[in-house]
């Protein structure tokens, strides 16, 4: 008997994990569908895209482009709750775009929030 209750505590942490695997994937998939045009303009206007070498069409067809929650540059604690920076680093989704050309790999960090792109050299 002690063997069949563990093996359906099993399936059902296996179904919980699949779904919130499968949810997980949705929503990332949503929003880069949602966000990608906005992030590619963006990335196009920023004048240090220009500066680089980087075309609008390297931007309009990225190498990658990644879901990130929280920006990991900016310097707040898990514990400075009352921090203004707080949300940005560990709460808002930002989308990263990577594109290259002959010359060199540049990403695009888009945050969705603010509607802002910043492009820098990797």
């Amino acid at each position: 008997m002690k063997a069949v209750v563990i093996l359906l505590a099993l399936l059902a942490a296996a179904k919980l994990g699949y779904q919130e695997y499968l949810f997980r994937g949705g929503a990332r998939d949503a929003l880069v569908g949602a966000y990608k045009e906005h992030a590619v303009q963006a990335c196009q206007k920023d004048p240090r895209s220009h500066t680089l070498g980087m075309g609008p069409q390297a931007w309009a067809n990225p190498k990658a482009i990644r879901l990130v929650i929280g920006k990991s540059s900016i310097d707040v604690y898990p514990w400075q709750v009352d921090h203004a920076l707080w949300n940005a680093r560990y709460r808002n989704p930002y989308l990263l775009l990577t594109a290259s050309q002959r010359s060199a790999t540049v990403s695009c960090e888009y945050d969705i929030v603010n509607a802002a792109a910043s492009v820098s050299r990797m």
